[in-house]
Parts: structure tokens; C-alpha cells; sequence
């Protein structure tokens, strides 16, 4: 059993599978990247336990049928490293072995189950799959672009390392939050950090999303995820967050991110361990005063254009500010200020809140 496909084909089907693919030691099938040749169409499949991400070619191949799993990591490498036009891939069932032929000849020994048989993996079924939606991948892109800053790890509160969808993207740690103008669902669903990372690498414009019980269904021309639901969007306290959002914010002014991104590059030469990262903010009316807490390092930002310039204090942990700034592609950004809990940057369709340290 033997087939040839173009090395740019396998690479780009490699290095979007391989992403799915976590080794986790006490999951063994985490480590491996099942191979299969149905109706000649060659699929790759891999699965991080609560994802299986499975990817086909769009040129059919010249092959029986067959199924294996290898070593997720060593095929990856080795056929990323390749550089020949075209890959040969022959699976010898007798000696349950698979032979890479690009640059050179390289035999993968294929492992086996308890049977002595080449590893398939489960079969996830999605019989009951009901169509919620359709998703733009620009609107993913947006979601890691923006969101991802404020996403957060732990099971205490699953919600964390979510991405709540509906009309907005939201995501919240509890010291970041933002907001996305950006719709995603009508009916809101909450999507792990882990399958937007797979959804960001998927080819085509639009993504056609299904329910099936407890699982989401995410699909295109040549990309299938399974996702395994670990949070409900009940779980996510989008109320309290739009809440903070719309809270009163005394003063507002315009400021440039490339001007503070500089600012604290230098303020955080001198800042020590005693400062635990804070920064001391000062609104006047020439401008943000911004001094490390032992007031070694001093500068002030100054307005592009400022309204309601009200007397204002607090102070705020260096890396979510510098954190949040970074993500926007605009060099101007609101800046709403005056509530006691975190201050609030604007610009073009993206929220963000910052919380404030205790003085």
C-alpha cells in the first residue's frame, strides 16, 4: 500500500494536524497522528483528549485502503524537514512498518495495540449533529488577535480560559477583560482557548458549526474538529463583565500606544522586586504622569486630545498594561478613566479593562 503526494500538500496538512496533538504522557493517543486512505482521499487525524482535528487532502491519491498511526512528533519533523517535490509513503503490513521516501529513505516502526495491530483511532460520533451557525475565520483571527490577551488558566473557574460568543467576543482573567465587536453566534457559545488555536489554522473563509449533545462540530472543505464542550455559556459572568464595561468612567482622553510602549520600556529598567510590578498613574492637565512606586523613573504622557480632565490616581501592574496596548493594530487609543476599580482603552471595534492594584 503506497502512495505519492506533493511535499507543499503533506506539509500544510501536517502543520495544521499537529496542533492537536499534545502528548500528554497519561494519554498515550495524545502522542500519535493517525494516517488513513479511504475512497483515495488521505486523512490526518490527532486528538489533544478533548479535540480530534482531522484534516483531508483536496487531490485525491492513487491507493488502497489503510489506516496506522506514528509518532505525531517524528513524522511532523520529517516531513516539515523534507525538501523533494514529492513524498512516498508505503505502510508494509507484514512488517507493520511505514516508509517516508523524500530526500531520502526513512522506516517508521508503527505502534501497535494490544492486539499486535496497528493503532486506529476511535471513532467520535456525531449522528445527532444539528447546524448552530456559520463563523467568519477572520472573526477567529480577531478572537487571537485581541481576545487571547485576556484569557486566563485554571478549572476553578472554567469560564477563564474560554472565549465567550455571541454578537461580542468577550474573555475575561479577572485582572484583563476584552471586549470584540465581532459577531460570532446568535445564540451564545463558549469556545476553549484550545479550539480556537486549531479553528485560527483551518483553510477557507467561513467555518459551518454544529451541535451534537455535548460536543461542537466544526467544519470546513478540508478541515473536521471535534470539540468535547468543558464550559456552558451560563458558566460565563457576562453580565457582571458588560456591567464594568458600561460603569461611569469620569474622564477620557487620547493617547498614542507607541508613545507609553516606550514610556514603560524604560520605566522598567528601574523598577525592582519591591514595586511587584506596579506603576503609579497621575492625570493632570499636561498629561498622564507615569512613575515607578519608588519614583526613580518619571515620565508623562502626553494628551493627543483629552475631555472632562478630572484629578485622578491609581496604580497598575506594568505587564497588563503593556499586555493590552500591544494587541491594538491603531497607534490612537481612548483612554476612560475615573472608575475605582480599572481603567478602560478604546479603539477601533476592541474594549479592554485593566484592574487597578491596591495603593
Amino acid at each position: 500500500m503506497k502512495f505519492t503526494i506533493k511535499t507543499e500538500t503533506l506539509q500544510e496538512m501536517v502543520g495544521k494536524v499537529i496542533k492537536c496533538a499534545s502528548d500528554n504522557k497519561l494519554i498515550p493517543i495524545t502522542s500519535l497522528l493517525s494516517i488513513k486512505v479511504d475512497n483515495n482521499v488521505l486523512y490526518l487525524t490527532t486528538t489533544d483528549a478533548t479535540n480530534y482535528f482531522y484534516v483531508k487532502a483536496t487531490t485525491p491519491i492513487e491507493c488502497e485502503p489503510f489506516e496506522v498511526s506514528v509518532i505525531a512528533d517524528i513524522f511532523a519533523k520529517l516531513i516539515q524537514k523534507t525538501t523533494s517535490e514529492n513524498i512516498t509513503i508505503e505502510y508494509d503490513e507484514e512488517k507493520k512498518t511505514l516508509t517516508v521516501v523524500g530526500n531520502g529513505t526513512y522506516i517508521l516502526e508503527l505502534p501497535l495495540d494490544e492486539k499486535g495491530k496497528p493503532i486506529k483511532f476511535p471513532t467520535v460520533k456525531t449522528d445527532n449533529k444539528v447546524k448552530c451557525g456559520t463563523i467568519k475565520v477572520s472573526s477567529i483571527k480577531d478572537a487571537l488577535s485581541y481576545n487571547k490577551v485576556a484569557l486566563g488558566e485554571g478549572t476553578t473557574y472554567p469560564f477563564l480560559s474560554h472565549y465567550y460568543c455571541a454578537d461580542k467576543i468577550i474573555t475575561t482573567n479577572q485582572t484583563k477583560v476584552c471586549e470584540t465587536d465581532e459577531k460570532m453566534f446568535d445564540t451564545p457559545k463558549v469556545l476553549s482557548q484550545q479550539v480556537v488555536e486549531l479553528l485560527g489554522v483551518v483553510s477557507g473563509d467561513t467555518i459551518d458549526v454544529y451541535e451534537d449533545e455535548n460536543k461542537l462540530i466544526f467544519e470546513t472543505e478540508t478541515d473536521y474538529i471535534i470539540n468535547a464542550l468543558m464550559a456552558r455559556p451560563s458558566d460565563f459572568p457576562v453580565d457582571s463583565i458588560q456591567k464594568l464595561i458600561d460603569s461611569d468612567f469620569a474622564g477620557k482622553c487620547t493617547i498614542s500606544k507607541d508613545v507609553i510602549l516606550n514610556i514603560l520600556d524604560r520605566l522598567s529598567l528601574f523598577m525592582s522586586t519591591y514595586d511587584k510590578k506596579g506603576l503609579d498613574l497621575t492625570v493632570t492637565k499636561d498629561g498622564i504622569v507615569i512613575k515607578t512606586l519608588k519614583g526613580s523613573g518619571v515620565e508623562v504622557v502626553p494628551f493627543i486630545s483629552a475631555e472632562n480632565i478630572v484629578d485622578y490616581n491609581c496604580r497598575i501592574n506594568i505587564e497588563i498594561f503593556r499586555a493590552l496596548l500591544a494587541t491594538y493594530s491603531t497607534d490612537n487609543i481612548d483612554l476612560y478613566y475615573g472608575n475605582p476599580v480599572a481603567i478602560k482603552f478604546v479603539a477601533d471595534k476592541v474594549i479592554q479593562l485593566a484592574a487597578l492594584m491596591e495603593e
